[in-house]
């Protein structure tokens, strides 16, 4: 396999799971704009940009009327999320990166793929962002979250299992490490404030990961700290956990370079097992104090360090407008 061909399927599952992550922790902020008092609104967007990687927000509000105050600052704040170009982060602009990617190995996709990822780019491309937001604030992004899975879906159906879909599942959970790392850790910071720890529960976390209904099922319908954090952290059958994410991760990169799982391991090989003996053995007992923080900034580091390895072995080339790694 070519490595511009390996490197696009990469970028392509990488741009995509973006998209999903922002779509994910937009839905959630956007939910509960008409029933939160502006100062919990306030610091839920502070975390939707800290956890994305955005410039700091300001205070938005501090007047007790939502209504007038912080939803004209929602509208701004939400958008620059979706439509604004100028942030290579947005939804917009993921998806016309994940599409140029896509173009770029036309000839390597089957036809429904293609046409999948081609119309979810020319549907937020066309969207009018003021109407819908008019219908009702997360009107697009839960639009934006279907044809993900819609995509997905049509992925697992139509694309076989070689190096092209093992390159493309590879990004998207190379990106999920690095994002679920920050999104723990970010949460865990915004707890030690009593302010914060108010707007931004263990429940809320659960639901921005999809866990919340399995969660309930397995404790109870309070929500605990520990518990929560254990389950995105340790649980195999949690599709945003870690550790799903860190086992998917090394299969991907057996079938990629079945050498280099055999010792002595090779440089990308090497960082997924420590990723993955990080998860499963050193992951906290999930204590109050600042050190479980630093536990998810390490992971968070350790996938960065990942990802440039698995470019450093398999792709002679990366992407000059990629995201960030």
């Amino acid at each position: 396999m070519l490595a511009r061909v390996a490197a696009e399927f990469y970028w392509l599952g990488r741009h995509v799971e973006r998209i999903e992550q922002t779509a994910r922790l937009l839905r959630f902020q956007l939910d509960r704009l008409a029933d939160r008092p502006a100062a919990e609104l306030t610091l839920g967007w502070q975390a939707v940009y800290r956890i994305l990687g955005q410039a700091p927000v300001g205070a938005t509000a501090t007047d007790d009327d939502a209504e007038t105050v912080v939803i004209p600052d929602a509208y701004t704040l939400a958008g620059n999320l979706v439509e604004e170009r100028a942030n290579p982060d947005s939804l917009l602009s993921c998806w016309e990166r994940g599409r140029e990617n896509g173009q770029r190995v036309r000839a390597q996709l089957p036809l429904p793929v293609w046409t999948c990822l081609n119309q979810g780019y020319l549907w937020i491309r066309d969207s009018d962002f003021s109407s819908a937001w008019a219908k009702a604030p997360a009107t697009l992004v839960n639009e934006a979250i279907d044809r993900l899975r819609l995509f997905a879906g049509v992925v697992d159906a139509a694309m076989p299992r070689d190096e092209t879909w093992r390159f493309l599942e590879l990004g998207r959970f190379v990106e999920r490490v690095q994002h679920q790392a920050v999104l723990l850790a970010s949460w865990i910071e915004f707890g030690a404030d009593d302010r914060a720890a108010n707007a931004l529960s263990w429940a809320d976390l659960l639901r921005v990961c999809g866990a919340y209904e399995v969660y309930c099922r397995r404790h109870s319908t309070n929500v605990h700290r520990k518990d929560a954090l254990g389950l995105l952290t340790r649980d195999p059958g949690i599709p945003r956990s870690l550790r799903f994410s860190v086992q998917h991760i090394q299969e991907l990169l057996a079938a990629i370079d079945p050498v280099g799982a055999r010792y002595p391991l090779a440089p990308p090989h090497r960082m997924v097992l420590r990723l993955t003996a990080a998860v499963e053995m050193e992951s906290p007992g999930l204590s109050e104090d600042a050190e479980e923080g630093e536990f998810f900034r390490s992971l968070e580091n350790d996938g960065r360090t990942l990802h440039e390895l698995t470019m450093a072995a398999y792709v002679t080339h990366t992407s000059a407008e990629g995201i960030a790694p």
